[in-house]
């Protein structure tokens, strides 16, 4: 019975993933849809993560282990190419995220159902010590995303709104325009580069259901922590993509994106560097935006 239904190769790159690794790997061996294999891609650590996923003893589990540490994009491409030669798709998973039983009917679901469509993602639960969000908003509103053009502008400015760790990818797709994940940016921007490509090739759905429950509480240890980094990164992908795709990105669309990471940049500064930052960029951009911050983040430490 199995065999008549599509495979579905989950990859998990991991990078000293041995204190959450476990909840991770329970959610995808729990889900509804059961003709996967998980494809774990052990990153140059030697961690206890190889071990506990061992434990589970479940022959769909496979893993791959690095002997020197590869990075993020050159994992997944090697695990990728491990994957069995019948998956018909791609399902991305990180080790610290725990995964809805039905996330994998759902997107099956939806690739059968749409031939068209080339990747499909949803919604995820940002989990933190006081709150819960949902991301992103256009799906939690019961939106869906634009398409070709559109999508990659949409993304470009407002930066990546595809969630990335419950992406399902068409492997025939992914194939034909030879995609593959790169590390311009180390291990930062993988999956926002590789969204804005593959929105130029294929369809891009949204399911508006919780796909995905993401940790972001303050203890969580995660590449993405290191904002700093993370924001050189993307001010770097976006002067980037606005000299290879001179078409599409154009000083008033450059313009836009670089505002939005700004902003996004300005919740992270000291004190002082939100106010000098917050007139220049105010005056950059004409846009009192920055200003009306300034006086937000004033009352809230007067409030303190």
């Amino acid at each position: 019975m199995l065999k008549s239904l599509p495979l579905i190769s989950i990859l998990l790159p991991v990078y000293n993933g041995e204190y959450t690794i476990k909840a991770t790997l329970e959610s995808l061996l729990a889900q509804t849809y059961t003709h996967f294999e998980i494809l774990v891609g052990i990153d140059g650590t030697y961690d206890g993560s190889k071990a506990i996923a061992e434990s589970f003893k479940d022959a769909r589990i496979k893993i791959i282990q690095h002997p020197q540490n590869l990075g993020l994009a050159n994992n997944l491409n090697a695990l990728i190419k491990a994957s069995a030669p019948e998956a018909a798709f791609f399902a991305m998973a990180e080790q610290d995220d725990v995964y809805v039983p039905e996330r994998l009917q759902w997107q099956i679901e939806v690739m059968k159902q749409h031939p068209e469509v080339g990747l499909v993602s949803g919604i995820a639960e940002f989990v933190s010590e006081t709150r819960r969000d949902l991301f992103p908003g256009l799906l939690a509103y019961k939106k869906q995303f634009p398409q070709g053009d559109a999508l990659f502008k949409y993304l470009y400015e407002n930066q990546l709104k595809v969630v990335n760790t419950c992406m399902m990818i068409r492997k025939a797709t992914h194939l034909r325009h030879e995609l593959v994940f790169k590390n311009t940016y180390g291990n930062f921007n993988v999956d926002w580069d590789y969204v804005l490509r593959f929105s130029l090739v294929s369809k891009v759905h949204g399911i508006s259901k919780v796909l995905v429950h993401m940790d972001r509480t303050s203890n969580r240890n995660s590449v993405t922590v290191n904002k700093w980094k993370q924001f050189a990164a993307s001010r770097q992908l976006l002067k980037d993509f606005k000299k290879e795709f001179p078409e599409l990105v154009n000083r008033k669309l450059y313009s836009k994106a670089l505002k939005t990471h700004r902003k996004i940049e300005q919740g992270y500064r000291s004190k002082t560097g939100i106010v000098l930052y917050g007139f220049w960029y105010a005056l950059c951009h004409l846009d009192g935006y920055f200003l009306k911050y300034i006086l937000m983040r004033k009352k809230k430490y007067l409030l303190n």
